[in-house]
């Protein structure tokens, strides 16, 4: 069954003479969205369970030129063909889920507390776990189970922020941008009036101490992002 045909139209029979017509509207990720083509409706669905559905009976596939004469030329206004996902989709979710497999397994460890002394060596070792040769300071990973919590314990909430700008953009680390998005927050919400320089070298002094959490725990130094990258972050802000 390829959802990403925009002919595809599914049948849900609901009794001897009555079926629901359903078209997919979109896909991202792993959920697909239906919807009814008589109502309008929209409907959430796991693409697994969909294809389970399928598989067992319970929906069956057609062509858009099966349907029914009277739903034919119906105008089909909110069906939508499904958006192919961007590199910069695909790359946010793996961080997503990257960032979910520290906080998920912290949590499941009962981690005594949110501090370095717990953290470092749980890092350490999940990092070995998972084959991750970029993990977060224990800053980082206190921050992002905050956020996560804050979310109402929904992973999406750990979807990177920031949108990739050009090369220099890119090549910046993961951290690197997660320390940006903390250090100008902070001084957006202690400062009126935004001073560039001022905001650069509290990135700078941050990431100091980043490093030299890094050089403890025997990993590789970040280096620092431009100061116009971070006007140029202020101003679009």
């Amino acid at each position: 069954m390829d959802l990403q045909n925009p002919d595809l139209i599914l049948v849900k029979r609901l009794s001897e003479h009555s079926c629901s017509y359903f078209a997919v509207e979109s896909i991202a990720g792993s959920d697909v969205v239906l919807t009814d083509i008589e109502s309008g409706g929209r409907f959430n669905f796991a693409k697994p369970k969909l294809e389970q559905l399928v598989s067992n009976g319970q929906l069956r596939t057609i062509a858009r030129r099966e349907l029914p004469t009277k739903l034919t030329f119906k105008p089909l206004s909110n069906v939508k063909k499904p958006k192919a996902e961007t590199t910069e989709d695909v790359a946010s979710k793996k961080e997503m889920e990257r960032r979910y497999k520290y906080v998920q397994g912290a949590i499941e460890q009962s981690v005594p507390a949110y501090t370095e002394k717990w953290l470092t060596p749980y890092i350490t070792h999940k990092a070995a776990e998972i084959k991750d040769s970029s993990p977060p300071s224990w800053r980082t990973l206190a921050y992002w189970n905050k956020t996560f919590v804050e979310s109402g314990w929904d992973k999406h909430g750990l979807m990177p922020k920031h949108k990739a700008k050009g090369n220099r953009t890119k090549q910046l680390p993961q951290e690197v941008h997660d320390l940006i998005d903390d250090v100008i927050n902070e001084y957006l919400r202690t400062h009126t009036v935004v001073r560039y320089q001022k905001v650069y070298d509290q990135f700078l002094e941050q990431l100091d101490r980043l490093n030299s959490e890094r050089r403890e725990a025997n990993l590789v130094e970040l280096k620092p992002c431009s100061y116009r990258w971070i006007v140029n972050r202020l101003q679009n802000r």
